[in-house]
């Protein structure tokens, strides 16, 4: 019988918190994928801190990884979905507003941006080719190779989500109506 290698504290912390750290990490991100990567992800830190000096609290310091990890990984897509809307010349939503008004409205924008990034893939797709592209149901189930009902679907869950993400980070009283709405018709009057 071989002797199985000596595991370290912070290899035992983590397989005991594996599930609370996942949970943790689900309220920042809501794909399973998303949630695995950042899961896994947070084990290759520690364990690679952990080679270079002893981790006093490995609780604290997985779940402390598993937040700025979560957070990285919002803020990549957040990058992403900017960069999609910039390449289109979608970013000049606002136009005529006071300093304030323009403030908010960008408070809103990379709130909204943060909302679509975190929808689930093909969600997503869906979304930006209706509001951003300004496709048809009909060109998008086509180019999708999906029912146009499946598309409405996607649509109706992703202003949903969309909608519930903003107004529950304070993106509702942050700005005026009429810049919430130019951001759900995908900046088009």
């Amino acid at each position: 019988m071989k002797a199985r290698p000596n595991r370290s504290p912070l290899y035992h912390a983590f397989l005991q918190h594996e599930v609370a750290i996942k949970r943790f990490i689900s309220r920042f991100l809501r794909r399973r994928e998303d949630i695995e990567d950042v899961a896994q992800e947070t084990f290759l830190r520690a364990y690679a801190t952990e080679q270079g000096r002893e981790i006093q609290q490995p609780k604290s310091f997985l779940f402390r990884i598993a937040r700025n990890a979560a957070l990285n990984q919002i803020a990549r897509k957040t990058n992403q979905v900017t960069d999609y809307l910039e390449d289109l010349g979608v970013t000049d939503v606002v136009g005529g507003c006071t300093a304030e008004e323009e403030a908010a409205a960008t408070q809103v924008l990379g709130l909204h941006c943060e909302a679509v990034a975190a929808l689930p893939p093909q969600c997503r797709r869906v979304y930006l080719m209706r509001k951003v592209h300004g496709m048809s149901h009909k060109e998008i189930a086509k180019r999708l190779g999906i029912s146009v009902s499946t598309v409405e679907k996607h649509l109706i869950k992703g202003v949903m989500d969309c909608d519930q993400y903003v107004r529950e980070r304070g993106g509702a009283e942050c700005a005026p109506a009429k810049a919430s709405r130019d951001l759900r018709s995908g900046g088009r009057a």
